[in-house]
């Protein structure tokens, strides 16, 4: 579990996401999500506060950038430059 945590940081550090995520991606361009899609940090803090445990956490953290990743992927055209990064992920 923790080498792939450890993977999953690598590859999704700052400069990373900013160059695949922000520069490659159009001005203003939005991917449509519902509203329990998203993880919010008040949700996280209010389940951190409660009864969930920190592996539960890390669970559910890797589970809703997963699917953002696919979110992303669903509307990314394969000669996309962030294409491959994606795919990594």
């Amino acid at each position: 579990e923790c080498e792939l945590t450890r993977l999953l940081q690598d590859k999704l550090q700052y400069e990373m996401r900013l160059q695949y995520m922000k520069h490659y991606f159009p001005i203003d361009y939005t991917v449509q999500v519902q509203y329990e899609e998203v993880l919010r940090p008040s949700n996280i803090t209010r389940l951190r506060n409660g009864t969930v445990s920190e592996t539960a956490l890390r669970y559910l953290w890797f589970h809703v950038s997963s699917q953002a990743v696919l979110r992303i992927r669903e509307v990314l055209p394969e000669k996309h430059p962030s294409w491959k990064y994606t795919q990594e992920l």
